[in-house]
């Protein structure tokens, strides 16, 4: 089936993905974006100070297939690299000491890429994890080992958003298991930035395949009429749906819960704080994990460094200028492990971004889910549908499963 028209109401990744599903077969499409520019988390910000940095660390892997995928369709498959092709650097704060840990679980068999404090009792729990099927916290699959602060909390927050003590470790044990292919643990980051790397080459296709971003609208309220969607009404307009015209809303829980108060849709979230360091960084980016610090990684730019606070509710509501104080005095040593020079005593002025609810609470137990096609013309995409953590990769695969549904007029309504 071949739609007339697709409304794509959120412009972030998850939209621009539909857009992209929808026009593959020469549909038309038309994304509707309430803030001023695309790419929802993922984008880049221009200050008028000139300091520009992304709002956030977004990262793939090999394993992201879908991902993979959509930057191949959008020809920016070359605009990502791998920073630490020989392992990630692990920066142990109360050791002061530094080593390479592997990305793929196999690695850990081997002394040079393996985890501080992983023997060999260790082994099992994390094969338990990798193959859980009974959902539980992924603390309690692990136990009281020393590989929870080296390997498993700082790795749960970095996938799941969701401290260890609470996170799933369904969701965890999906991801390790997708990182035991052949070739799939290689971390990629966006040379130079989210907005030139995935946003900007992804509209420039939509563009070209006739697609129209309209900003700065935000969408008040769904017209519904007998199971249908009948109506957008947008900041300034009402859009008149057609027979054949079909929607798409890719945008956060709570914005459905407002839309579509009948639908469940999960109501827990978690916060991340990024901090923006302008600094004289290497030609190539550079990514370093850190132990016994507020942050858990940071990308290291030519002109800055970028730190993230995951799981960031003991500090969200901290002042800010103590907590980038304190994440300065954390990570001076570690950049300078990497050959950056830096003076601990000499912060450069930081730039704060913070995310209240950057993603929602991936705890064990079942999550409120919405059928991807609530209404017979309209379905749902963000990455915080399905089972797959909340990631680029997940807003990807929900972005093409909506339009999916919308094609299969067979898709059961549940």
């Amino acid at each position: 089936m071949t739609m007339k028209r697709t409304h794509i109401v959120g412009a972030g990744i998850a939209g621009l993905s539909a857009a992209l599903a929808a026009t593959d077969e020469d549909g038309e499409a038309v994304l509707y974006e309430a803030a001023p520019q695309a790419g929802g988390r993922c984008r880049t910000l221009y200050p008028p100070d000139g300091f520009v940095h992304d709002n956030g660390t977004h990262v793939l892997f090999t394993a992201n297939r879908r991902a993979l995928a959509f930057l191949r369709a959008i020809g920016a498959t070359h605009r990502w690299a791998e920073p630490e092709p020989g392992g990630v650097p692990i920066y142990n704060r109360r050791t002061e000491r530094m080593r390479r840990v592997g990305l793929s679980p196999w690695s850990w068999l081997f002394p040079s890429r393996c985890p501080e404090g992983l023997g060999p009792q260790d082994l099992g729990r994390i094969l338990r994890l990798i193959l859980s099927s009974c959902d539980r916290p992924v603390a309690s699959v692990i136990g009281e080992r020393p590989i929870m602060e080296s390997l498993i909390e700082p790795l749960t927050v970095a996938v799941l958003n969701t401290p260890a003590a609470e996170a799933s470790s369904k969701r965890l044990g999906r991801t390790l298991r997708l990182l035991l292919r052949p070739g799939a643990s290689k971390l990629l980051v966006a040379r130079c930035g989210l907005n030139e790397d995935l946003v900007a080459p992804a509209l420039t296709l939509l563009q070209a395949r006739g697609v129209r971003l309209l900003t700065s609208q935000r969408l008040r309220s769904v017209l519904v009429d007998n199971g249908r969607a009948t109506g957008l009404a947008l900041a300034d307009r009402i859009i008149a749906l057609g027979p054949s015209d079909q929607v798409v809303l890719a945008l956060p829980p709570w914005e459905i819960a407002r839309l579509l108060p009948t639908i469940p849709v999960p109501c827990r979230f978690e916060p991340i704080l990024n901090f923006h360091y302008p600094l004289r960084g290497p030609d190539r980016p550079r990514f370093i994990g850190l132990i016994g610090t507020l942050a858990q990684w940071a990308l290291i730019r030519r002109d800055h460094v970028s730190v993230t606070v995951s799981a960031a509710d003991a500090v969200i509501d901290r002042d800010v200028n103590e907590v980038a104080a304190q994440i300065w005095r954390e990570i001076a040593p570690a950049l300078a492990a990497l050959g950056l020079n830096v003076d601990v005593d000499r912060q450069p002025r930081a730039r704060v971004v913070k995310e209240k609810r950057a993603t929602i609470r991936q705890a064990a137990g079942p999550l409120p889910q919405p059928p991807v096609r609530p209404l017979v013309n309209l379905a749902l995409a963000g990455d915080w549908i399905g089972y797959l953590p909340a990631t680029i990769e997940s807003a990807i695969t929900a972005g093409e499963d909506a339009i999916s549904a919308l094609r299969d007029r067979h898709v059961k309504l549940t």
